[in-house]
């Protein structure tokens, strides 16, 4: 019971400090920013950096600014801030830091030139920036605020009771500013709705009108700035195309003898990304061919000790792989294109080492060449540990098998140009740092040109 408490009061201080990093980072780059002469403010949510961050923080900076050159910005003055940048997407940054222990801590940053939600113009950037207040972060006069949350609340049709506090709390520091902010984009009912419920603080009849009181800040948005609502519809599908030819997903298949602990990495590993991948997607060896024509399910407790296949119906296996590997491929680019993280439990590659759990029973030059025609991973990870370790997490084959697979696996990641090997004896929280860093060496601006 003692070490449960202990256990945690460790976590508890964990996660204080890593709240505190990120706050030191943010604050870091701001204080960046202010020194280089960039024009910037946070619009909202600058009340919760000293708690969890678990989104991004939307900042507005001055148009003369293009994410090029705040990327050369951030990079020039990574140890002032004491972070890393491991990430850019378009006007998206993502920096990291890494204490004593190995452990990251991450902030993100969606930088824009306007107030703009859901491609409608609410904002121009001029005038959250004329507004600002000085202090540790520059955020814009209470009604502008209020409006621009308001609008972002609506048109997302994400009202919910922190954000209707929040808004109610900045209406009655300036309640005459605040509703003509409501009067930009609502008028009548509209407008009476939302102006009762920021002063009473009661929003149900917000809530029940929501559908037609975000059809009207639409059509009075798009109204307003029709120009700026194309340009950003433009802009948004020429991302699109981008993301299409130039996936900037990940996709990581795991290898390694039965006990490395493939799966709780794959089950740990999201949670400690979600700021570089906001979707996560989990893979494995191709289906079987007739897996859905069975009736109740194939024990696989013992995989190993099944007999292999004939070599006629192994070709016929071989072929169906690569089919499978290949057709699947337009689906696997267009996850990529959403940037989301694949994560492969086992691959086709896998079989190259361990034909006995796949009942192979045809030649290993099949396999190989097989494995030359269908599309690869971009990264394959090893989770390397000694046999006596496998054998004390699990026993699914004899001492000397594991000790055989162990040195194949490590055999072939050393013929693959993509390939990693992480040592799975460390604790959890090592092996899940260590796989972190070697994915954030790729994510890292300017990896591609490194590697021509």
């Amino acid at each position: 019971m003692l070490n449960a408490v202990r256990s945690n009061e460790t976590q508890s201080s964990l996660r204080v400090a890593r709240n505190s990093e990120q706050e030191r980072i943010l604050l870091s780059v701001f204080r960046l920013l202010e020194n280089a002469g960039v024009e910037y403010c946070v619009p909202h949510g600058y009340d919760d950096f000293s708690s969890p961050m678990k989104s991004d923080v939307d900042c507005i900076i001055s148009a003369n600014v293009s994410d090029r050159a705040l990327e050369a910005l951030l990079l020039r003055n990574s140890e002032a801030i004491g972070a890393e940048l491991v990430l850019r997407r378009n006007a998206y940054f993502v920096l990291a830091s890494r204490d004593e222990n190995g452990t990251h801590s991450f902030i993100a940053l969606d930088f824009s030139r306007n107030y703009d939600v859901c491609d409608l113009p609410l904002y121009s950037g001029r005038e959250l920036l004329q507004t600002r207040r000085s202090g540790n972060v520059r955020v814009p006069a209470s009604d502008i605020e209020f409006g621009a949350y308001l609008a972002r609340c609506v048109a997302k049709r994400s009202l919910n009771e922190d954000r209707t506090r929040r808004l109610s709390d900045l209406y009655q520091r300036s309640p005459l500013d605040c509703a003509q902010q409501v009067s930009r984009f609502w008028s009548g009912t509209s407008a009476k709705l939302l102006v009762a419920g920021a002063e009473s603080g009661d929003w149900t009849a917000v809530y029940d009108n929501l559908s037609n009181i975000a059809a009207e800040l639409r059509r009075k948005a798009i109204g307003r700035h029709p120009a700026r609502f194309l340009a950003n519809k433009i802009l948004a599908i020429a991302r699109r195309v981008k993301r299409l030819l130039n996936p900037d997903g990940l996709s990581v298949a795991f290898l390694g003898p039965d006990g490395a602990g493939k799966s709780s990495v794959i089950a740990t590993l999201p949670s400690s990304l979600d700021f570089v991948f906001p979707r996560v997607s989990e893979l494995g060896f191709a289906p079987g061919l007739l897996s859905f024509m069975r009736r109740g399910s194939r024990s696989t407790s013992e995989p190993h000790g099944l007999q292999p296949r004939s070599p006629l119906i192994s070709l016929a296996r071989v072929a169906y792989w690569i089919s499978y590997y290949i057709l699947s491929w337009p689906a696997l680019r267009f996850a990529l294109a959403r940037s989301t993280l694949v994560l492969y439990d086992r691959h086709f590659v896998d079989i190259l080492v361990d034909q006995r759990r796949y009942r192979y029973g045809g030649p290993l030059w099949l396999l190989r060449l097989a494995w030359r025609c269908i599309p690869k991973p971009d990264l394959i990870i090893l989770l390397d540990a000694p046999a006596e370790v496998l054998q004390a997490r699990k026993q699914e084959v004899p001492m000397e098998v594991s000790a055989r697979q162990r040195q194949a696996y490590l055999t072939l990641i050393h013929t693959l140009p993509n390939g990693r090997v992480v040592d799975s004896s460390q604790s959890s929280e090592d092996v899940i740092n260590d796989i972190v860093e070697i994915i954030l060496r790729r994510t890292r601006p300017g990896y591609h040109a490194s590697t021509r």
